[in-house]
């Protein structure tokens, strides 16, 4: 009889803890819904130049992309270089390129 309330006991302990756990992981997970500028928007991954690899998927917030849509920039398909947007350069470099 004390060997299954025992059982009983270490079985259901760590399930109680791992509920507990989860629900408080998941209530930290979730996103404000009040400000759209603070949401990340994720860029799927672009072809490197001279390759047949794709670099990596580039999220960063949407105020962030706005920023460098305004100034005609854009993430270089690594991810990490800041260039001129497709727009800005077919506008400003005109046939001969930049």
């Amino acid at each position: 009889m004390i060997k299954h309330f025992l059982a009983a006991i270490l079985i259901a302990l760590p399930a109680a803890a791992l509920a507990q756990e989860t629900s408080t992981v998941l209530k930290a997970q979730l996103p404000s819904l009040g400000d759209e500028d603070d949401a990340i928007y994720c860029r799927p991954p672009m072809e490197l130049p001279g390759k047949r690899l794709f670099g990596p998927k580039t999220c960063k917030p949407q105020r962030e992309w706005d920023e460098l849509h305004k100034k005609g920039l854009d993430y270089g398909p690594d991810g990490k270089t800041v260039v001129g947007s497709e727009k800005y350069r077919t506008i400003h470099c005109g046939p001969a390129g930049c």
